[in-house]
């Protein structure tokens, strides 16, 4: 049974999604994030990578995506070890993704969209010198980015969760700073 102070703490907690699509920064943002609210950024690209699950594996040596409720399960995994909150990143990607973890219990009491344009994403996608990092690359997964997680963006705009930042024209700290900033209002 909880405790008044459980449900004090909980509330208190800082359960994030940073959304933004590629070069967006969302990583970049979500280590300054993480230092500041000591709570961790949940990252299923990594964590699938670094799952012992065999069939996980299997999946991944082949190039296949793992099954969604395998990433629900193992970002449930983490949730639960993280009581000051989390940083969701890279999930939910779509609709049904989102469907889903509402469905799993996965709460979220703060969703930062980074709104960077489409020239800068590319400009600093281009720059890290990537092989699939090319302008016609990029831009293609800009547009499958809006397709498929514009939706989700769409869903949250409106509610009193939703934080848009301009995450370009600064440096990485003071955009940091800005969005430390909003979740803390």
């Amino acid at each position: 049974m909880k405790t008044l102070k459980t449900y004090l703490h909980e509330a208190e907690a800082v359960k994030l999604m940073l959304l933004g699509g590629p070069g967006s920064g969302k990583s970049t943002y979500s280590e300054y994030i993480s230092k500041h609210f000591d709570i961790p950024h949940i990252y299923p690209g990594d964590m699938l990578r670094k799952s012992d699950d065999p069939e996980v594996k299997a999946l991944l040596a082949k190039g296949e995506f793992a099954p969604l409720d395998v990433v629900v399960k193992l970002i449930k995994q983490e949730i639960a070890k993280a009581p000051n909150g989390y940083i969701l990143d890279g999930f939910p990607r779509n609709l049904e993704q989102l469907k889903e973890m509402h469905g799993a219990g996965i709460e979220i009491n703060r969703v930062i969209y980074l709104d960077v344009s489409d020239a800068e994403a590319i400009r600093r996608l281009t720059a890290r010198g990537r092989a699939d990092d090319t302008p016609e690359i990029v831009k293609n997964r800009l547009k499958v980015y809006e397709r498929e997680t514009g939706p989700v963006v769409d869903y949250y705009k409106g509610k009193k969760e939703f934080h848009s930042v301009k995450a370009e024209g600064g440096t990485p700290e003071n955009i940091a700073q800005k969005i430390i900033r909003d979740i803390e209002e």
